[in-house]
């Protein structure tokens, strides 16, 4: 069996890090496994084993000739026989699929607002994905959508949730820009208008009320663009933010940052099924998340973290402030989420459930 993944990049955000997890995982059980970035490397790129052979493509646009033909070639000089497409390297994959008959391809669907859905162009979808042998869905909401709206049979599309299972930095690649001395936040989330780090900053602030030594470390890639410019502008203009709360970007030393934390959070307004839960879970960090996408899944219902409705600080700062009041609680959420990560969101079961579709496709 020999196996393509393919991914549009390589930043650090969910989609990326499932496609290297997938990777690896199929390889370290036999799988000849093959990543291919279609557009970019990034941060994830030290992640990959060295077994998975690694292509970077740097395609300057969807119709790049030259770097396709390079795919081609790639493909048909290493007998790829399954290619799995995530996110919307669908696109690339169904050429390869109209150029390459032979192949079969997987889409992994990751779409992040889940909350929209209905504002999801679905045309082109519905003719590519009739290409595809199989889709993999991380939610349900996206599950629904794929027999429903994008007209797939049932029996060809299944729930896979992610999963985390990247072997992380273990020490500091550098010192933290706080003092440690009061309780330390973290939020591991791109900088992205869907993750609402107003919000998160909204809440900070009252926070602070209760907790005036609190810091809040940002973790996640940024873009250069206005978002990023209007939150670097509030730390520079609120007092309550400056020199509280940090933007450390994209970071390769994610667990050591998680293990120096007190407490994770997630404030989006719209999620699949992220993969920052299951890391603050592997660190055994209480948690607290907005509800949206399956947030309440991985934190089963607020049994293992706590929940509040999105755009709401008040909610969000008297959940954070809550658990840093009551740290037996706290450590209890945080056993219980780490304990559930293992059982329901491990690295065997999913690829137990990928390798068997693989199979079933080939034969």
């Amino acid at each position: 069996m020999r196996v393509l993944t393919l991914i549009d990049s390589l930043i650090a955000a969910g989609a990326e890090r499932m496609a290297v997890n997938i990777a690896n995982g199929l390889s370290r059980r036999g799988v000849q496994s093959f990543l291919c970035a279609t557009r970019k490397g990034g941060p994830l790129e030290v992640f990959v084993d060295e077994e998975v052979k690694l292509l970077l493509l740097n395609k300057r646009h969807a119709l790049d000739v030259r770097a396709f033909w390079r795919l081609r070639c790639f493909v048909s000089r290493e007998q790829i026989g399954v290619v799995h497409a995530h996110s919307s390297s669908l696109f690339w994959a169904v050429l390869l699929k109209l150029s390459c008959p032979r192949l079969k391809l997987v889409w992994h669907d990751h779409f992040g607002y889940s909350e929209q859905l209905h504002r999801r162009p679905r045309g082109l979808l519905r003719v590519l994905v009739k290409f595809c042998s199989y889709v993999f869905a991380v939610n349900d909401k996206l599950l629904k959508y794929a027999v429903e709206k994008l007209a797939l049979p049932a029996k060809k599309v299944a729930f896979l949730p992610n999963f985390a299972d990247l072997e992380e930095v273990a020490a500091l690649e550098k010192p933290l820009p706080d003092d440690g001395q009061g309780p330390r936040l973290v939020c591991l989330a791109n900088l992205r208008r869907q993750k609402d780090h107003d919000n998160l900053l909204d809440a900070f602030v009252r926070i602070r009320r209760r907790y005036p030594a609190a810091s809040l470390l940002l973790v996640g890639g940024h873009f250069s663009d206005d978002y990023f410019r209007h939150l670097s502008q509030r730390l520079l203009k609120e007092a309550q933010l400056g020199g509280r709360v940090h933007i450390l970007g994209s970071r390769n030393d994610v667990a050591a940052i998680l293990q120096a934390a007190d407490l994770g959070l997630l404030s989006s307004l719209s999620e699949g099924l992220p993969v920052s839960l299951l890391e603050y879970g592997m660190a055994a960090l209480p948690v607290v998340s907005t509800n949206v996408g399956d947030c309440a899944l991985v934190l089963d219902q607020g049994r293992c973290g706590r929940l509040v409705p999105p755009s709401d600080p008040e909610a969000l700062a008297a959940a954070v402030v809550d658990l840093l009041d009551n740290p037996e609680e706290a450590r209890r959420l945080a056993e219980a989420l780490k304990g559930r990560v293992a059982t329901h969101f491990s690295a065997t079961s999913a690829l137990d459930k990928i390798e068997k579709v693989y199979a079933k496709i080939l034969s």
